[in-house]
């Protein structure tokens, strides 16, 4: 029986065969709780307790591991130690790439690459990201957004929150204002991009993709601003889906009903038609191939994937795992299929891109691009 929750249990009894790789500044990182109660962390192949009871409640992050403890302490797992921010303070927490944004109440709160910013006293609204908050101070009244490690203040109103709408992708950030004045923060740089709101907007790495006044779908990208035509209204929940953003990317249906794929700069057909399955997440889009079929677009290059659509299909930045018919992983990572073993697996979760497999009681393998740990 397969289990998709929280693991709460796992051995010591787990084989390691290392593997080094970079990708930037950051590690593979996963995360479990051993037979005795103590919670250990995977941190570049290396085995690191983070706490001796089992947490409560945990979230994984590209480079670190916030949690509240067995006491509902706050900490964080980062750079090789276990850091305590508060004791039973904090009531949310959600983690990115980089960074850590949590609440003490209504205080607002930023752990970034170890060092805790506090953002506003009072905090009702706000957007996040990989390096990016955007957040309403409704004590002063300002709108500010948090980008490597400063502050900048992008709007103010005395009589409310002066931002209507707004989207945060890695390294961006768009927002409309009370007067309907659409603008994006990029690289340190602030565009007047609309003078009339736009309809919808969503944000990735280096691209903000919206839906202008008049119902054209457009893409900012890298300070340059690209027309896709008009795209289908929808209506109901598909009403604000006319794109799908990533990085660098966004999958968009056509006035016609053709998916294209927008990519560094450049629109790329696929042929494929009204498709019923659509996932965008980081680098990765996958999408029924009109056969009957799922394909995925990695790195500018289309791959069919299975000639089936998969009932459960779970993405991370560079890999994907899914179920065959038979219930067989599969697991796709870094633009190859890693073949796993024939054998019943209880539960499974994707860490970024690290795979977490339980394949027996208290036993888990773990898995990191092509390797085994």
């Amino acid at each position: 029986m397969f289990s998709f929750t929280t693991m709460k249990k796992a051995s010591l009894s787990v084989i390691l065969l290392l593997l080094f790789f970079n990708v930037g500044k950051t590690q593979p990182l996963s995360a479990y709780v051993n037979q005795d109660g103590r919670f250990f962390v995977f941190d570049n192949f290396l085995i690191q307790q983070a706490d001796y009871l089992e947490p409560k409640y945990y979230l994984v992050g590209r480079t670190c591991i916030p949690f509240i403890d067995n006491t509902k302490n706050f900490k964080v797992y980062y750079n090789g130690k276990t850091q305590q921010i508060n004791e039973g303070y904090t009531t949310d927490f959600y983690v990115t790439n980089n960074i850590v944004v949590f609440k003490n109440q209504a205080t607002l709160c930023v752990f970034d690459n170890g060092k805790i910013t506090k953002l506003a006293d009072y905090n009702t609204s706000f957007a996040y990201s990989d390096s990016v908050v955007g957040y309403f101070d409704d004590r002063q009244y300002v709108y500010n957004l948090y980008w490597k490690g400063k502050i900048v203040r992008l709007e103010e109103n005395s009589l409310g929150n002066p931002v209507t709408m707004s989207a945060a992708g890695s390294n961006v950030f768009a927002w409309v204002t009370q007067y309907d004045q659409f603008n994006i923060f990029y690289d340190g740089d602030i565009f007047e991009q609309e003078s009339q709101a736009p309809q919808m907007i969503g944000a990735g790495r280096n691209i903000v993709i919206y839906r202008d006044y008049y119902n054209d779908l457009k893409a900012f990208y890298k300070g340059e601003t690209f027309d896709l035509g008009q795209v289908p209204a929808g209506d109901g929940k598909k009403k604000m889906s006319s794109a799908l953003v990533g990085n660098d990317m966004a999958a968009y249906t056509d006035a016609t009903g053709e998916l294209k794929i927008f990519y560094e700069g450049k629109i790329i057909e696929t042929g494929v038609m009204n498709p019923q399955t659509l996932r965008v997440k980081d680098n990765l889009i996958v999408f029924e191939d009109g056969t009957g079929g799922i394909s995925v677009f990695y790195q500018g290059q289309i791959s069919r994937l299975e000639n089936f659509i998969p009932s459960k299909i779970e993405l991370g930045e560079n890999s994907i795992y899914y179920f065959t018919k038979s219930n067989e992983i599969r697991f796709y990572s870094f633009g190859k299929m890693i073949e796993l073993p024939a054998q019943s697996y209880e539960g499974i979760r994707l860490d970024y891109d690290v795979l977490q497999v339980k394949t027996g009681f208290n036993s888990y393998s773990f898995y990191y691009k092509d390797k085994k740990l």
